[in-house]
């Protein structure tokens, strides 16, 4: 792994995301001593300390290289995506699977510098319970939890993306200190990650406990962690289905031996992450039922019947989706009556802290015709397109436009994505507005309850066990039924009677639903994972291909070409490391 020394170097200056949301009040702008000698006698001291640090864990979660790198290793090869006049060169390669080592995407440093921000307030936080009485066990405890939570998520991402990883489980705290963390096989990886997030479970404050109600989703809750938990249950199933099928020879880095798994695994797994979902969707469904209680207000939008899952409504008398309640402004909003909150965990952005990753890949300025990703045509209203004309979400989430070059009028129909960037994208309604260049404080998900209830249908359409069919399509019709306004193009369960329509069927719910929060293509990795073959992936992905996508069939064609190369500087600089099989030059790296 790259060497991350002087991780808080001579003044490492941070923007405070939420800084709001901690325990104390604190500037926009935390200012951090240098990491030596310096740093245990004057810094450590308070619970200020503490809780700045902590901010600075959720800051660097925020920095613009991991949240660039989470859109493309999440989303730019899957089907879903093109490039066009704009994208870097870097870019370009990676959606068009031309996966190269020197890539700059696949550096990896500010996840690592996140990860050990945490492990530095896991390694010094307890001795100011000795210094600042303030700061008590009970403080330091619901600490504990989000940097463990924290940490997992970062190490989550990783090993989603690159297969075999270092494990950054040891903090790091002076400026000449090294290590080199041992990589990791997936299956041992992600028993960590569980082993984390077990440990956040215990201290993570309960949803809806913190009087300040972003608290609740601006910062790792319960309802986070257990929905971190089906997403690692998820691939741990998946994982264990490919060892089963590809005989993997992977073994465990302590003793040596063999890592093998049974089908009973995978089934267990499948339950445990159909559990984690439902502890979050019992909890959201408690969490709006007392705050309609509470407040005394009528359910005039919520119909357990109908609405089981309380999910925000359509509300034909407005001009915006409910869309616009979970991805913009809240702020236009009516008063007259509290929406329930689909949000679970997310990075909050505001006017003076701007979301440049979304803006950059995403953003589109209508003045100059700037465009750099659009969706891919196959995706959108062709004739098999999966979105119909009256889905909501295809009218809320993109928009065709004429795109212009630096040349002039560019004649192509492209499928912008106004996800983020639009302010408002009601069904049938002009006037489209777009933020400028820059100017983007659209929040980042990582987690929200279609996302959860579309988790706990995938593990229930895998398991398949009596009475599984049912519920599975049951979640995936109350998320899809409230955006597909005109009955006659509505899901009908006939249609998918066997396992495999159910697990297609789910799939493409993921993807009109979830589609460019960085999903789409680990879906497509789990997929492979659990056939054991890249072969529906590649038919997936080829129709995007102007040429028809047969070079980048040949380069998906293995299960490890799924997976991101290890940068080559990384390799340089940690001998413990070994490339992704796909990408090892015919010479061997030469090792620093």
């Amino acid at each position: 792994m790259r060497k991350i020394k002087n991780i808080i170097s001579s003044a490492f200056v941070a923007i405070a995301i939420g800084c709001s949301s901690m325990m104390t009040s604190c500037t926009d702008y935390l200012t951090l001593y240098p990491t030596n000698a310096v740093i245990l006698e004057n810094y450590w001291k308070t619970a200020e300390d503490v809780n700045s640090m902590v901010a600075t864990c959720y800051s660097s979660l925020a920095n613009s290289d991991i949240i660039t790198r989470m859109m493309i290793w999440g989303e730019f090869r899957s089907d879903n995506l093109v490039t066009r006049t704009g994208a870097s060169n870097d870019l370009k390669y990676i959606v068009e699977a031309n996966l190269l080592e020197t890539n700059g995407y696949f550096k990896w440093e500010h996840f690592y510098k996140t990860i050990n921000y945490c492990n530095l307030v896991l390694q010094y936080a307890p001795g100011v319970m000795e210094e600042d009485p303030d700061f008590t066990q009970g403080d330091f405890d619901v600490i504990k939890g989000e940097m463990y939570a924290l940490r997992a998520l970062c190490h989550f991402y990783l090993v989603r993306s690159f297969r075999d990883i270092p494990m950054g489980l040891v903090a790091m705290d002076a400026d000449d200190q090294e290590r080199n963390y041992p990589q990791y096989s997936p299956y041992e990886a992600l028993d960590i990650i569980m082993a984390d997030l077990d440990s956040a479970t215990k201290y993570c404050m309960k949803t809806g406990g913190w009087s300040e109600s972003r608290k609740n989703y601006a910062r790792i809750t319960k309802d986070a962690v257990y929905a971190m938990k089906a997403d690692v249950n998820m691939w741990r199933a998946a994982f264990a289905q490919y060892n089963i099928l590809s005989n993997d020879t992977a073994k465990y880095i302590s003793t040596g031996e063999p890592i093998k798994y049974t089908a009973a695994d995978v089934e267990n797994y499948y339950t445990q992450a159909i559990e984690n979902c439902d502890s979050v969707l019992v909890s959201m469904k408690r969490q709006v039922l007392e705050e309609y209680d509470e407040r005394k207000l009528p359910f005039t939008v919520l119909d357990t019947l109908t609405n089981p899952y309380l999910l925000i409504p359509v509300r034909s008398k407005e001009y915006y989706s409910p869309y616009d309640e979970i991805f913009l402004d809240v702020s236009m909003m009516s008063n007259d009556y509290m929406t329930p909150n689909e949000v679970i965990f997310k990075l909050d952005f505001s006017s003076t802290n701007k979301n440049s990753a979304i803006q950059n890949m995403y953003g589109y300025n209508e003045s100059n015709g700037q465009f750099v990703v659009p969706a891919s045509a196959p995706v959108g209203l062709e004739a098999d397109g999966l979105w119909q004309k009256s889905d909501m979400r295809f009218n809320a989430f993109t928009n065709f436009k004429y795109a212009k070059s630096s040349g002039g009028s560019d004649s192509k129909k492209i499928i912008s994505i106004t996800k983020y960037n639009v302010k408002t994208a009601a069904i049938g309604k002009d006037g489209i507005e777009w933020y400028g260049n820059g100017n983007n404080i659209s929040d980042w998900i990582f987690y929200r309850k279609t996302d959860v209830m579309l988790m706990k249908a995938t593990a229930l359409a895998y398991r398949y066990h009596e009475g599984d069919h049912s519920e599975a399509f049951a979640l995936v019709n109350a998320v899809n039924k409230r955006s597909v306004t005109t009955v006659s193009q509505q899901l009908a369960e006939k249609d998918y009677e066997d396992q495999s329509a159910l697990k297609s069927l789910v799939l493409d719910e993921r993807l009109r639903e979830l589609s460019f929060e960085g999903k789409r293509w680990y879906d497509l990795v789990r997929m492979a994972l659990c056939d054991g073959s890249t072969d529906k992936v590649i038919e997936l992905v080829k129709p995007k291909f102007d040429s028809g996508g047969n070079a980048a069939s040949i380069k998906m064609s293995s299960i490890h070409s799924l997976f991101c190369p290890i940068y080559e500087t990384e390799l340089k600089l940690n001998p413990l490391l070994k490339q992704n099989p796909v990408f090892e030059r015919s010479s061997s790296t030469e090792q620093n």
